[in-house]
């Protein structure tokens, strides 16, 4: 635990850092709510000694303006470890979540950027300790967001609410340096700190295999009634 206090920044945000692609494309959006799971590093962690997993769910097909989806966002987990051991888990609970689609959005570094945005209000069974020890200070979790950046613009053709962008769609900056997550927490006293880092995989979550069947049962009964309905009509009496 001696170094997870180096990453745990009080009063402010960690520096950002580098780290590896996505690997997995992403199919065109389905009218339902979408499951993905993510792993992730830590940025100040030369080591590695720490590792970043959860899932998020949204809602693909809710409404929404100005590429702004108040209340797609479902559910969410993150989990750190360390050396592969679980350490801390925060969740999703009910607030400001949504998924926001941003074209040609000015930057205030210079020119334009193409953005994919999720955000959670978040929170947890247990307080977060970095030190080990109560006496150092403890936090509440209270905001989660993760999101996609690509420099220049060209990721959406608008801004429609949509799945998720491939890393390769990124464009030629190193992806460390445009998907990124972040977990805010606050103390007893409401200063606010975080948890900085990267993603490095992202996969869509499969339906499970009872639902695939069920929906393959239903289309089935459909033919099968329509196959009816046809014999019905050619039938005369």
């Amino acid at each position: 635990m001696r170094m997870i206090r180096s990453l745990f920044s009080r009063g402010g945000i960690l520096a950002a850092a580098a780290v590896c692609s996505l690997l997995v494309p992403f199919a065109a959006a389905q009218a339902a709510p979408v499951t993905y799971s993510f792993a992730g590093n830590f940025d100040n962690d030369p080591s590695s000694i720490y590792s970043v997993s959860g899932t998020f769910t949204f809602d693909n097909a809710r409404s929404g303006s100005g590429g702004v989806y108040n209340g797609a966002v479902t559910d969410f987990t993150w989990s750190y470890s360390a050396n592969g051991i679980l350490q801390y888990t925060s969740t999703y609970t009910p607030g400001a979540n949504a998924v926001t689609v941003a074209k040609d959005m000015p930057s205030l570094f210079g020119g334009t950027l193409d953005r994919w945005a999720l955000v959670s209000a978040a929170t947890s069974t247990e307080l977060l300790v970095p030190t080990g020890n109560p006496a150092d200070g403890a936090f509440a979790p209270f905001n989660f967001d993760l999101r996609y950046d690509r420099t220049g613009g060209g990721l959406f053709s608008d801004t429609s609410l949509q799945d998720p962008p491939s890393f390769g769609s990124l464009g030629g900056v190193p992806a460390s340096d445009r998907v990124r997550w972040r977990l805010f927490f606050e103390d007893a006293g409401g200063i606010p700190s975080a948890y900085v880092g990267s993603i490095t995989s992202l996969t869509a979550v499969p339906l499970p295999a009872a639902v695939v069947l069920f929906g393959a049962g239903l289309i089935s009964l459909v033919g099968l009634g329509a196959g009816g309905l046809r014999n019905l009509h050619g039938s005369k009496v």
